[in-house]
């Protein structure tokens, strides 16, 4: 007898991260600070306190306390993942039932409906108008259609760079039945966060990651901000010592930190105007249909060649995102931004 992979499985492909050496990458939407230059020694003095031949801290209870105490809310409703892909992950697969519907946009991260179909969801997708802003009216019309079990949306949104309010957002969470999963992963770049409400709505989770703002993409380190209950659930469904032990000694330093990452948030946001200022001189080409403004650590622009042009930028090793028609460019150092910027004045000759 031969094994032979389920259909569900069997044709899938891997999530289509960028690899090889480019000079300039604005591609993954990183930061371009790097915290273990500035905090290089007590980093190291975190790591040589670990015990190797140890299990980590099940609960990550320090790390935990760390980002509460940033974000100022309740240690008891954050729970520590392994990214927070992980935490995506373990919603899906057990917090909703097989066949159950989950509701996702189009466009928004392409993970969520990658694991709503990986655990065997429907998902109901929301394509969004040609101007890419999302209303809570839209959300809640498909929702009272399509009646899902949960509702899976980013704010600010990746790949459009676009914030709802949190006025829109509250107006989804109180108006449905639904488990609202909001993912904040840009909401440092922003000012629209519910954060602070999370222990007045039983149907939120909050997601947020260390891989942007925080410049730690290297360890995976995410979150998950919701009411106890949930919270406590999250703890017995996810993985036991998910979080290993060089993870939460590096994320407590860096909470111990506020102010750094405070200064790392606005040379990030400094750098994005930046670039958004740059891209706007090349608007009057006739290839650039729209320049969106962002409230991310990135640009979202339309062209008439995007995937040209991306061609083109990968000749000069510079690396970007290409959606169709659109390019998605983190902001980088002030080097990198007049790089690209000066790159594509060529290439939109």
């Amino acid at each position: 007898m031969t094994y032979e992979l389920n259909d569900k499985v069997k044709n899938l492909t891997p999530y289509d991260a960028v690899t090889g050496n480019y000079k300039i990458r604005l591609d993954a939407n990183e930061s371009f600070i790097n915290p273990g230059e500035s905090l290089k020694e007590e980093f190291f003095s975190a790591l040589a306190a670990v015990k190797f031949n140890r299990y980590p801290d099940p609960m990550a209870a320090g790390l935990c306390e760390g980002f509460a105490r940033y974000y100022g809310i309740n240690p008891e409703t954050v729970v520590a993942g392994n990214g927070s892909d992980e935490l995506i992950s373990i919603i899906m697969g057990s917090f909703l039932r097989h066949g159950d519907k989950v509701m996702t946009c189009s466009p928004d991260f392409s993970m969520y409906q990658f694991y709503g179909k990986l655990y065997e969801k429907n998902n109901l997708v929301i394509d969004k108008k040609e101007d890419m802003i999302l209303t809570a009216a839209d959300v809640l019309e498909a929702a009272g259609k399509g009646k899902p079990a949960a509702i899976i949306l980013s704010n600010p949104c990746s790949p459009t760079s676009l914030a709802m309010s949190r006025e829109d957002i509250l107006k989804i969470v109180e108006n449905t039945d639904a488990l609202v999963i909001l993912d904040e992963a840009y909401m440092d770049f922003s000012d629209q966060s519910i954060m602070e409400v999370i222990e007045k709505h039983d149907n939120l989770i909050i997601l947020k990651t260390c891989s942007k703002a925080l410049g730690l993409a290297a360890i995976r380190l995410g979150f998950a901000v919701t009411s106890k209950p949930i919270a406590r659930a999250l703890h017995a469904v996810r993985s036991p010592y998910n979080v290993n032990a060089i993870t939460q000694a590096i994320g407590v330093v860096i909470f111990s930190h506020p102010d750094y990452i405070k200064e790392s948030i606005e040379k990030i946001k400094n750098a994005r105007d930046q670039l958004f200022l740059g891209l706007l001189q090349l608007e009057s080409n006739e290839s650039v249909r729209r320049i969106i403004k962002p409230d991310t650590n990135f640009v979202f622009i339309e062209l008439s060649n995007a995937a040209y042009v991306y061609e083109e930028l990968k000749k000069r090793s510079i690396i970007v995102r290409q959606f169709g028609d659109f390019l998605r460019i983190t902001a980088g150092t002030k080097m990198e931004n007049d790089a690209l910027i000066q790159a594509l004045s060529e290439i939109l000759v």
